[in-house]
């Protein structure tokens, strides 16, 4: 049976001008029964543009040869999001942005969606997935949401917070009521503004930890870093789960 390919999102250092992607989430799919293929952003500045970022997005020339090619999409964590792919300014709490990546990447997902292709997002994966389809993020959480660790200071594969599923989410069926995660976050989906999504999962502080958007086969958000965790059975099993769903795609 031949495996599922999996189109993996890579990342860029503008710093060392060097594509790189980290080993978990290459080792996390093949372990779970898929074949990994990376996609890297080009890093070309647009032509004849004056700052319209939907613009940017629809000119950005994807070839179709991806999609076409793709079972599923692993969009991967990295650098925040450029605030201004979702119509807010960028606040001095903002981090690091590849506006190439996000132009990249949010037209990769706006395709996803179009195409039904069953695809998964990890922490900055999760919020990529929510501003492509209209919704915002909080720009710093610990400004005003929250006073838990979710940047922790402890090992990557530790679980340090409890996240609750929603009744009857693919979430709940996959991982359970409970489900202990890691955290390595600072910016998350904004309650108040979450586009066509369902939120699926949240921690016990309210910020949200899983999304999914209905009549889609698989488009599925969480923000901790499952492939971090794969000793633990629960986190395993939602990799197999999408890849499950990308087998089901072919």
């Amino acid at each position: 049976m031949r495996k599922p390919i999996i189109a993996v999102t890579g990342d860029y250092d503008p710093q060392s001008h060097q594509y790189y992607i980290k080993e978990e989430y290459i080792q996390a799919i093949s372990l779970a029964g898929g074949l990994p293929v990376v996609l890297y952003p080009s890093i070309e500045v647009p032509k004849e543009w004056s700052g319209d970022r939907q613009a940017w997005i629809e000119q950005y020339p994807l070839d179709e040869r991806i999609l076409e090619m793709a079972d599923g999409i692993l969009f991967t964590g990295g650098d925040d999001v450029d605030p201004a792919f979702y119509g807010s300014e960028v606040l001095c709490v903002n981090g690091e942005i590849i506006p190439q990546r996000d132009a990249f990447e949010i037209k990769l997902a706006r395709e996803a969606m179009g195409w039904k292709i069953p695809s998964l997002g990890l922490c900055r994966g999760i919020q990529l997935m929510a501003v492509s389809a209209g919704a915002k993020l909080c720009q710093d959480i610990f400004e005003k949401q929250t006073d838990w660790q979710h940047t922790q200071k402890a090992p990557t594969w530790y679980a340090t917070h409890s996240v609750q599923t929603e009744p009857g989410s693919r979430l709940r069926r996959v991982l359970g009521e409970t489900v202990h995660v890691n955290s390595f976050h600072h910016q998350a989906v904004e309650a108040q503004c979450v586009g066509p999504f369902t939120v699926t999962a949240r921690a016990g502080d309210g910020i949200i930890e899983g999304i999914e958007l209905p009549n889609h086969p698989y488009f599925v958000g969480v923000q901790w870093h499952p492939e971090r965790m794969m000793h633990d059975p629960v986190q395993r099993a939602l990799f197999e789960d999408f890849i499950e769903a990308a087998r089901g795609n072919r």
